[in-house]
């Protein structure tokens, strides 16, 4: 996760703008979250891809996010199972069941 900062925070000033530019993830990620509460009640929710895309954007930006989201879909398999295509996951072939094999 975010190799990249990482890679910046080898010298001070790399490692003050990965601190910002995480500060600006964070930041943006929740104010979208927060947009997108009241958005998800209209006739045309719109708060639905927008509480997503700052959820991603708070994964991104915060490992204790990103330990919490991944933590929730480890527990909860099948929503994973469900939204995985989305983010370019190829079906498992451990997930498959063997066809009948005699």
């Amino acid at each position: 996760m975010n190799d990249a900062l990482n890679n910046m925070s080898k010298t001070p000033l790399g490692s003050a703008l990965a601190t910002v530019l995480r500060m600006v993830g964070i930041a943006l990620g929740l104010a979208l979250m927060v947009i997108a509460i009241p958005l998800a009640v209209t006739p045309i929710p719109l708060g639905v891809p927008l509480f997503i895309i700052g959820t991603l954007m708070l994964a991104g930006s915060s490992p204790r996010a990103h330990s919490m989201i991944t933590g929730y879909l480890k527990r909860h398999p099948g929503f994973w199972r469900r939204i995985k295509h989305f983010f370019g996951d190829k079906d498992d072939p451990e997930d498959e069941k063997p066809a009948n094999s005699t």
